[in-house]
């Protein structure tokens, strides 16, 4: 007769647990301590393989910042972030599940506890990637690997002590030596590498000369004075076809056009299509200024006027007009060891938007690899509504969320930033957020929602870390202190800018 175990009851032998599938832990035995091999590990290491080297001096739960230093991330900040044991447990497994770690390699693995490696390897199989420990000391590694296939039963004491029973879930350990490691896991491919000549493999689209300051009106007809016949045969193909563009964009708005509408729905969807499709991804801020031209010429004609105030934004205005989070921000924010942080200063810098309904984001809303952005929608007269079910407005069943104040259904975001909004979706569901639950929480307690000045304070914080300055929150007297805020900002992307939009007509004044 098969007994069921009650649903209440706390199992502690992990032998009567459900099975649940268990990665290799593979053994390298280099009982003569090879340097060659040290080196290997240091060949070995790239973007999927990380090379985690445990401090010969630590206490009992210092593991994890050697963990999170082998990730990437910032040693010297590492034990700075105020992040508890566990947490910190948590951040490295969504930092190196969201990077799709597939190898995890210990070195002098002889130096660990048998806790350490159980540690080691749970962490491996909630990243699903493989782990490798080097034993490059002497002794006998036979009851370390006792302890990691019996999910550690064998280093219990009393009556739970003992060999699992046959056919209960156990943890493959599989020994080698040095040459069979070398066979399993080769060496990464080289890199090819781009010949010298910067002609060659260049992009087009950031190929541009200097471009004249002139208005759009008179733009088409300086860079025909100042440019060569044959760039401004390409400048006027790239021209026409943004216009034409922008004329298929209007098409599709044109109701929100229409006499009597205030015109604040066109508006949102511009901020959108330029920061989503024209000018933030464009290669160059000279392309970006050639788009912008001609999709004013192309407004113009359809009786909208963009204004652009380009003084405002210094001598290099057009290298603005593209997005702000670029590669080398990620790149600095991957350091960060805090995936809160990272993704709300993400989502911040990609949107130039204060987080005053970040807090409102769920984790439905985010694409499971961090591609996609469903932002939920706030009507602005429901502004004055509880916090706590305001998101609940304007909920469609056919759409995981409905536009929000910022943009116009799903927000794509760049690729070289989706390793950070996944590692903290990654995280968030560590927690059991599931689906329903809040995107950002209180780092201190999950079960809480994080509120829009802890956000902000998170922001700034990171900002100052990284050298940006985030002047959308800036507070007090500052010119531009009010991007950004409010109870329902409608062109945050463009504001910051310096873009403004005015509705014509010829029956009344300016809309």
């Amino acid at each position: 007769m098969t007994g069921v175990l009650p649903t209440g009851e706390v199992i502690d032998d992990p032998a009567a647990r459900p099975s649940e599938p268990h990665r290799t832990v593979y053994v390298v035995i280099d009982s003569n301590d090879d340097p060659n091999l040290s080196r290997r590990l240091a060949a070995l290491e790239a973007a999927e393989r990380i090379v985690v080297r445990p401090n010969p001096v630590r206490s009992a739960n210092d593991l994890v910042w050697d963990v999170l230093a082998g990730a990437g991330k910032n040693p010297a900040a590492v034990r700075t972030c105020r992040l508890s044991i566990a947490d910190a447990w948590k951040a490295a497994t969504a930092w190196i599940t969201a990077a799709r770690v597939t190898d995890i390699l210990i070195e002098r693995a002889h130096r660990l506890t048998h806790r350490e490696a159980l540690q080691l390897a749970e962490l491996a199989d909630q990243a699903d990637a493989d782990l490798w420990l080097i034993w490059s000391g002497g002794g006998d590694p036979a009851r370390m690997c006792n302890a990691i296939e019996s999910l550690g039963r064998s280093e219990r004491k009393g009556a739970a002590r003992g060999r699992i029973p046959f056919g209960a879930p156990h943890r493959p350990v599989r020994a080698m030596g040095g040459d069979t490691f070398e066979r399993v896991l080769p060496l990464p491919a080289p890199a090819v590498s781009h010949p010298l000549n910067p002609d060659e493999y260049a992009d087009p689209d950031a190929d541009w000369p200097a471009l004249p300051t002139a208005d759009f009106p008179l733009f088409l007809a300086a860079c025909r004075r100042q440019l060569a016949g044959d760039t401004f045969d390409q400048l006027h193909l790239a021209y026409r076809t943004e216009a034409q563009a922008t004329d298929a964009f209007v098409r599709r708005h044109r109701n929100h056009l229409a006499e009597g509408r205030t015109g604040n729905a066109f508006k949102r969807a511009l901020n959108a299509y330029l920061r989503d499709e024209r000018l933030g991804p464009a290669a160059s801020g000279r392309l970006a200024l050639i788009r912008l031209r001609a999709i004013q010429a192309s407004l113009f004609a359809q009786g909208v006027l963009l204004r652009w105030q380009s003084r405002a934004l210094g001598p290099a205005a057009a290298d603005q007009l593209t997005t702000w989070l670029t590669p080398g921000i990620c790149r600095a924010l991957r350091a960060t060891v805090s995936t809160h942080a990272a993704a709300v200063t993400v989502i911040s810098l990609h949107l130039t938007a204060a987080p005053d309904r970040f807090s409102h984001l769920l984790c439905r809303n985010l694409d499971e690899h961090g591609h996609y952005l469903y932002l939920p929608a706030f009507p602005d007269a429901a502004a004055y509504l509880r916090a706590d079910w305001a998101h609940e407005i304007d909920r469609r069943h056919q759409d995981e969320s409905p536009s929000y104040a910022h943009t116009t259904g799903k927000t794509p975001l760049p690729p070289y930033a989706a390793e950070l909004l996944a590692a903290h979706l990654a995280h968030r569901r560590a927690d059991g957020s599931g689906t329903r639950r809040r995107y950002f929480a209180d780092p201190k307690n999950p079960t809480l929602d994080a509120s829009d000045r802890a956000l902000v304070e998170t922001i700034g914080r990171t900002c100052r870390r990284i050298g940006v300055n985030p002047f959308w929150l800036h507070r007090g007297m500052c010119e531009v202190a009010g991007i950004g805020a409010g109870p329902a900002p409608l062109t945050d992307w463009m504001e910051a800018r310096r873009l403004d939009v005015v509705i014509l007509s010829d029956e009344g004044p300016d809309r």
